[in-house]
C-alpha cells in the first residue's frame, strides 16, 4: 500500500508540473518616455512557444517565437518588443525611445 501511494504521489507530481515560466522584468535604466512601465510580468511556455500577459505592458501578437528570440508587437500603443532567451534581456521600442529590462525566470508549478 505504501509503495502504491508513493508511486501515485510521484506520478501526480510530474504530471502537475507545468512547462510555464513566470518572466519577471524590471528596467535597467530610466527612460525619458514615462508611459512605458518600469516592471512587468509575462507567462512564457517555451515548449508550446506561447506567451501570455500577466501584468504590465501589453502586446497584440507574437511576430516571432524563435530558438533565441521572441518578438512581439502592439499596434495600439505602437510598440515593438524583443526578448533574448539566452541573456534574459527584454527590449521595448516606441518611436524614438528604447527601454531595456533585465528579466528573471521563475518556474510555475501549476
Amino acid at each position: 500500500m505504501l509503495r502504491f501511494l508513493m508511486l501515485f504521489c510521484l506520478l501526480f507530481w510530474y504530471s502537475a508540473k507545468s512547462q510555464d515560466f513566470l518572466l519577471i522584468c524590471s528596467e535597467t535604466s530610466s527612460s525619458y518616455d514615462k508611459t512605458l512601465n518600469k516592471n512587468f510580468s509575462k507567462i512564457v511556455n517555451f515548449k508550446e512557444k506561447s506567451i501570455y500577459n500577466f501584468s504590465g505592458s501589453f502586446f497584440d501578437r507574437v511576430i516571432l517565437f524563435g530558438e533565441n528570440e521572441i518578438i512581439v508587437d502592439n499596434k495600439i500603443f505602437d510598440t515593438r518588443s524583443t526578448f533574448n532567451i539566452s541573456t534574459n534581456k527584454w527590449t521595448t521600442y516606441r518611436g524614438q525611445f528604447i527601454k531595456f529590462y533585465n528579466c528573471t525566470r521563475e518556474k510555475r508549478r501549476f
